[in-house]
């Protein structure tokens, strides 16, 4: 966005929300997931927005809206707290080869304590081998398939390091943590705080 000429948010808005037709099938999908990912912003955040807008584009087919539900479900972000749609959602976008849902349905089994499960599932994610060929696939966006990987690598470590879901390996650990550095460097600077803070 910005491309060739000054950004300008409120008229890209502005066309999406033309292009979305209030969430109806008929509308463009992509305009609608747009719409849902441009209300996380920080500095045009509006959760109730961002929920409605990924709400629709999921229903209409698109597969990063149905990931960012599932999450947006299990926080309570712009939508009621519920753990069993998040389960839902996370599971069909992961089965439809989203790397974002997959880490994030990491996180679900992890913080249930099924930490065989979570060790299972992270261990799936950190074999990717190409980033770029998952953004081929499924069409989902770089920084959000970077973000899935990130997660599935530092959980995959954590599960090492304490021996939680799979035999304790520590340098085994460390590599995987390495390699959620290199997946998506915020994401793991998130999940190192969390350790630190012994929230994981």
């Amino acid at each position: 966005m910005g491309f060739g000429m000054k950004q300008d948010d409120a008229i890209a808005e502005h066309y999406w929300l033309l292009a979305g037709k209030e969430g109806d099938p008929d509308g463009s999908v992509a305009a609608q997931s747009q719409l849902g990912m441009f209300y996380t912003r920080r500095d045009t955040k509006d959760p109730k927005k961002a929920f409605y807008w990924h709400y629709f584009a999921a229903e209409n087919g698109s597969l990063e809206s149905k990931g960012a539900i599932g999450v947006m479900y299990y926080c309570g972000i712009g939508t009621a707290l519920d753990k069993e749609l998040a389960f839902k959602c996370l599971c069909e976008a992961s089965e439809r080869g989203s790397l974002f849902a997959q880490g994030n349905l990491v996180v679900y089994y992890y913080e249930s304590r099924l930490f065989t499960r979570a060790a299972h599932c992270a261990w799936s994610v950190a074999q990717t081998v190409s980033l770029e060929e998952s953004a081929e696939k499924t069409g989902c966006l770089m920084e959000y398939i970077r973000r899935g990987m990130s997660l599935g690598c530092f959980y995959y470590g954590r599960c090492l390091q304490t021996g939680k879901g799979v035999q304790k390996n520590e340098a085994e650990a460390r590599g995987y943590f390495n390699k959620a550095v290199v997946a998506c460097q915020t994401t793991a600077a998130e999940l190192h705080q969390k350790l630190k803070n012994d929230e994981l």
